[in-house]
């Protein structure tokens, strides 16, 4: 992994350009503040891929002699895999945000965030472990 500089845009705009549209479902389980979704072409059950979204405490302001709560959001992205031992794995991709009510510039931040995920000079991070 060679990570020891990298460029990423800050404040761009991202589109999805290519692939195919993956369609999610509600699936009835109970996500607390939250939704759990699934996406519905997987009809596998073993190796079916699912979503949970939760917004695990709301923004508030800071009232006198307290602090402010950052409001906090999260998004788990589940992904089965059987191996060639035929043990099945739950991989997961977690994301979350935890932003103060006052701060203008969230959506500036996620972008930056979509920019790491994407960007060309993190892709040897994102497809090495950190012990290789």
């Amino acid at each position: 992994m060679s990570l020891s500089n990298a460029v990423f845009k800050s404040g761009a705009t991202w589109a999805p350009t290519g692939g195919s549209d993956v369609t999610l479902v509600p699936d009835g389980r109970v996500v607390k503040n939250g939704l759990s979704l699934i996406v519905s072409g997987d009809t596998n059950l073993l190796t079916r891929r699912g979503l949970q979204f939760s917004a695990t405490l709301p923004a508030l302001p800071a009232s006198v002699g307290a602090y402010a709560k950052l409001g906090r959001n999260a998004v788990k992205y589940n992904i089965p895999f059987i191996a060639a031992d035929g043990k099945l794995y739950t991989q997961t991709v977690r994301i979350e945000t935890a932003f103060h009510s006052e701060y203008t510039l969230k959506n500036t931040a996620i972008a930056d965030v979509a920019a790491l995920v994407s960007d060309s000079d993190f892709t040897s991070f994102w497809q090495s472990s950190i012990l290789t």
